[in-house]
């Protein structure tokens, strides 16, 4: 099963696109929508995953996408152990964000870089 809601901005917290489930090939589209939908409602959206319970590499490749489009767009610092298990195997793992990116500090996978 898999889900996805946009959880409004509150209390001075910002909006939340909450995802759970299997963020997979199979859901891809689903967490798009949700997302596109999310991010043209609210340029300030963080991502939640703590409640994927597995992901593959197209639920980070949406991501980096999203994140190339939407600088501001953040993840909840508590990612699943199925989302921080595929960041490195695929390549993502950074010390400092990719070419693309206007501010090299804000990449979605710096702060998942392992010590060597």
């Amino acid at each position: 099963m898999f889900d996805c809601k946009v959880i409004p901005a509150k209390n001075q917290l910002p909006p939340v696109l909450q995802v759970s489930g299997e963020a997979t090939i199979q859901n891809i589209q689903q967490f798009k929508d949700s997302l596109v939908e999310g991010l043209n409602a609210h340029r300030d959206l963080t991502i939640d995953c703590s409640n994927v319970t597995a992901a593959d590499f197209s639920c980070l490749q949406l991501l980096c996408s999203a994140h190339r489009t939407c600088q501001t767009l953040k993840l909840s610092p508590d990612s699943p152990i199925a989302l921080e298990e595929l960041i490195e195997p695929s390549g993502l793992a950074r010390s400092e964000g990719c070419g693309l990116a206007d501010d090299k500090q804000s990449c979605l996978w710096i702060c998942n870089v392992t010590a060597s």
